[in-house]
């Protein structure tokens, strides 16, 4: 990525992550479909209201992963080999030291919080079990991310895509035998989603160790510095804390929104998934830009850095544009295949949808500039945006969902991606002024 066209790289190392992504997706939405269909609106209900917390701790791990794969990316751009197997070790040893404590944290506390949470008494139990047996899977999404970061490190964002297609297909067929098949409920959509973690995992080893044996640690590199360890976690955790926070701010928004009742859970379940169809080309032009910027900050070349940045926000206002137009026009019907004659559900969440889609350019940007500082190992503005999209996500929970019922649901995540950006491009200007006249 250092040498040629920004936009064709961005391209081609963003279109194999948005087709995995849209295999991802369509599991999430055949999930949502089953549930929501065969089960009933509270089991919808049940799944929905678990998903803050989930991706609180998955977004952790997510994080940790991602800033342990810039330093594997900024040592391949430099050609230093054996740093890359360091960072490897590093990786690994740390991700699953953090996912065992995760993992015993989140089997512990889950009720407890869900109950926090004020989620209504008809749903506890069933949300209770979902959350216990996906908490069972951090180590394995762990393993899987750790690995998949590695590859996108070194370039290749193909390899992962055929594990997602492979783990997506392989969750919806598990879906439908133990929901329909062996009658398990929400505890097999659940368990679905653990067994499909694992096969992924274990592909993604299986392919590094034929493809990239060369980057692969050895003995010596199992024995960590206290260096690697420290400039790992520093990043790591730095990156993983800034999703945390985020999602410590939706899960009291989903604390308000729980006080809304079953219908406007279910409405909003369905509406996030509809969501990440909109958001996910944009996650995935802004991972292309962290390899990329990691890249190209290792090799010294500043300025297609800025040539890079400026392609990926071009292409995410493109994105978002047409993302408003399909929410506009198509939006209830979309709701309406997971929520059936629930007129109310219905409304409720096209509603939703079309906020997010007139805002979501705003998140393009955003991301961009996050994973731009991100790729340059720059921790403290993607930690200040992320405790503005907090502070947000307070506000709609104590102000505006008070006050305005779901339209307040409605305007969290505008507000707080509009908020949030305002640290990154503020410390991107700064990070040009540094270094205008260093690069000939």
């Amino acid at each position: 990525m250092t040498a040629g066209s920004p936009v064709r790289h961005l391209a081609l190392f963003a279109l194999p992550l948005m087709a995995g992504e849209l295999f991802q997706l369509s599991y999430n939405f055949a999930d949502a479909l089953i549930v929501g269909r065969i089960l009933g609106l509270e089991a919808l209900a049940a799944v929905g209201c678990t998903l803050s917390l989930v991706h609180f701790v998955f977004g952790f791990i997510i994080g940790l992963t991602s800033g342990f794969s810039i330093f594997i990316s900024q040592r391949f751009g430099a050609g230093d080999e054996e740093g890359v197997r360091r960072s490897f070790a590093a990786g690994i040893v740390l991700s699953l030291a953090c996912a065992a404590v995760l993992t015993l944290g989140g089997l512990f506390l889950c009720t407890p919080v869900l109950r926090l949470m004020n989620t209504p008494d008809e749903i506890l139990a069933g949300a209770g079990l979902y959350l216990s047996i996906i908490f069972c899977s951090i180590s394995l999404m762990a393993a899987y991310n750790i690995q998949a970061g590695v590859l996108y490190a070194l370039g290749d964002s193909r390899s992962p895509l055929f594990f997602l297609m492979i783990c997506s297909a392989l969750n919806i067929i598990l879906d439908l035998l133990f929901i329909l098949g062996f009658g398990w409920g929400i505890g097999g959509a659940a368990g679905a989603t653990l067994f499909s973690q694992f096969i992924a995992a274990f592909l993604c080893a299986f392919y590094i160790k034929k493809r990239f044996a060369r980057f692969l640690p050895t003995r010596e590199h199992w024995r960590l510095k206290g260096a690697d360890i420290r400039s790992h976690l520093s990043l790591g955790v730095s990156m993983g804390l800034q999703r945390c926070i985020v999602e410590a701010g939706n899960i009291l928004v989903q604390t308000a929104m729980n006080g809304l009742g079953a219908t406007a859970l279910a409405a909003v379940a369905v509406a996030q998934r509809i969501r990440g169809l909109n958001m996910m080309p944009l996650f995935c032009i802004s991972r292309a830009l962290t390899t990329y910027t990691a890249q190209n900050y290792g090799a010294g070349k500043v300025r297609r850095i800025y040539q890079g940045t400026r392609c990926a926000c071009l292409i995410s206002t493109g994105i978002g544009t047409f993302m408003a137009l399909i929410n506009s026009i198509f939006g209830r019907q979309l709701a309406g295949l997971f929520l059936g004659d629930e007129d109310a559900a219905v409304t409720m969440a096209s509603l939703f949808l079309r906020y997010i889609g007139a805002s979501v350019f705003i998140l393009g940007i955003m991301l961009n500039f996050r994973t731009t500082m991100q790729g340059l190992g720059k921790s403290l503005s993607p930690t200040l945006c992320s405790m503005l999209e907090t502070l947000m996500s307070l506000a709609a929970a104590f102000v505006l969902i008070p006050r305005w019922g779901f339209t307040g649901v409605c305007l969290a995540n505008p507000l707080s991606w509009l908020a949030s950006g305002i640290p990154l491009y503020l410390a991107f200007a700064v990070f040009a002024a540094e270094q205008r006249g260093k690069e000939p």
